[in-house]
């Protein structure tokens, strides 16, 4: 008769379980002679083209969003943005006519 060899596996010890987080992570330490203030993170500087001005009519331009008058009267220069064409207009003929 043939003997049977054992199958059960030597007994070995249990995986030890991780140690559980804690939930709080604990403040660092604040150093001495050094400032508590945190620095401010350095902001990007966006560059933005100069503005291109479509010419409306004599010495009145668009941009857009608004109208500039420019003008020179008797070596006076007047330069001046409006909200809308017709006070842009207004404005250039009152100068114009002064002068």
């Amino acid at each position: 008769m043939a003997t049977k060899k054992s199958t059960k596996q030597p007994a070995s010890k249990p995986a030890a379980k991780p140690a559980a987080k804690p939930a709080v992570k604990p403040t660092p330490a604040i150093k001495k002679g050094g400032s508590t203030k945190k620095k401010a993170a350095v902001a990007e500087v966006t560059r933005t083209t100069a503005s291109t001005y479509v010419p409306v009519s004599h010495h009145i331009y668009h941009d857009g969003y608004s109208y500039r008058v420019r003008a020179s009267v008797n070596g006076t220069r007047f330069s001046q943005n409006f909200s809308s064409k017709k006070k842009a207009f207004e404005f250039r003929k009152s100068i114009l006519s002064n002068g």
